[in-house]
C-alpha cells in the first residue's frame, strides 16, 4: 500500500493494480479493488469492457476515467490526447521535408494505442502522402522490435527518411540499429517516438518526442478525487490534458 498526502490534510490508503492493458485482466482487476470497498476508484488508459462499465456502475464508488478507451459515466473524466499528439509530431516532420514518414507501434490491438495510428494517418494524408509505411505488433514495445521494425523498413522502403515510434522503447531500438548499420540520425533517418520521457534527452543523437507530465497529471487526479470525497455533491468533471512537443537533435 501508499498513501495520499495532501499538506497535512488528508492520508488516505492507497491501493494500485495493473491491467496491462488487457481487457480481461482489467475487469477481473477492478472487480478485485472494489472488494476493498475503497472511497473511489482511478482508471487508468482502461479499455472499459462492457463488464468492467457493469461492474463499476454496479459499485456506486466515485470513479475517475484518465485516457479511457471510451467516455464512461464517471465522475471525473481525463482525455489525453493521444491522436492530436501523433498529428503533431509527424506534421513537424512533413512540415521539415520529410516525405516518406513511417510509423512503428507495439500495443495496437488496444484501442487507446490506435489513437496514436489515427494521427499519424490523418497527419499524412492531410500532405498527400503514402500512408501505408507502418509495422504494428499487438504485443508489448521492445527494444528488439524496434531494430526489427527498422531492418524491415529499410529493406522493403529504401525512400524512407523518418520513422514515429509508438513508445520510447521502440525508438531507442531503432537508433540502436541505424548506429549499427553506420547510419547518421537525423540526416539519413529521423526518429521520433511519442510518449517520451526523459531519457530522450540523453540518447545520441537526442530523441524528438512527444511527453506528457504524468507526475502533473497525477497531482491534478489527486486534487480532484479528494475534493469530490470532501464534498458530498461532487459535480461531474471533464478535462484534457495535452502533451508537450520537445523537438530535438534526432530530427
Amino acid at each position: 500500500q501508499m498513501c495520499i498526502r495532501d499538506r497535512g490534510k488528508h492520508n488516505v490508503p492507497l491501493i494500485m493494480g495493473c491491467h496491462e492493458y488487457r481487457q480481461h485482466t482489467e475487469a477481473g482487476m477492478v472487480e478485485k479493488l472494489l472488494q476493498q470497498r475503497p472511497a473511489a476508484l482511478v482508471l487508468f488508459s482502461a479499455q472499459l469492457s462492457q463488464r468492467t462499465r457493469d461492474i463499476i456502475q454496479a459499485s456506486n464508488v466515485i470513479t475517475v476515467n484518465v485516457s479511457g478507451a471510451d467516455v464512461l459515466s464517471a465522475n471525473i473524466n481525463i482525455d489525453i490526447a493521444l491522436a492530436e499528439a501523433a498529428e503533431q509530431l509527424t506534421m513537424s516532420l512533413l512540415e521539415k521535408g520529410y516525405r516518406h514518414v513511417a510509423y512503428i507501434g507495439a500495443h495496437t490491438d488496444n484501442r487507446l494505442q490506435k489513437q496514436q495510428l489515427n494521427g499519424w494517418n490523418k497527419a499524412m494524408l492531410a500532405h498527400y502522402h503514402n500512408a501505408d509505411l507502418k509495422i504494428t505488433i499487438p504485443e508489448a514495445p521492445s527494444l528488439q522490435f524496434g531494430r526489427y521494425a527498422m531492418t524491415e523498413l529499410l529493406q522493403n522502403q529504401p525512400e524512407l527518411d523518418a520513422i514515429i515510434c509508438s513508445h520510447e522503447e521502440i525508438a531507442l531500438g531503432a537508433l540502436f540499429e541505424c548506429q549499427r548499420r553506420l547510419m547518421k540520425v537525423p540526416y539519413d533517418l529521423a526518429i521520433a517516438c511519442l510518449d517520451g520521457s526523459e531519457q530522450c534527452e540523453h540518447t545520441f543523437p537526442t530523441l524528438t518526442a512527444m511527453r506528457l507530465d504524468y507526475e502533473k497529471l497525477g497531482a491534478e487526479v489527486g486534487r480532484l478525487v479528494l475534493a469530490m470525497m470532501d464534498n458530498d455533491e461532487h459535480p461531474p468533471v471533464q478535462e484534457k490534458v495535452k502533451f508537450i512537443f520537445e523537438p530535438r537533435a534526432s530530427s
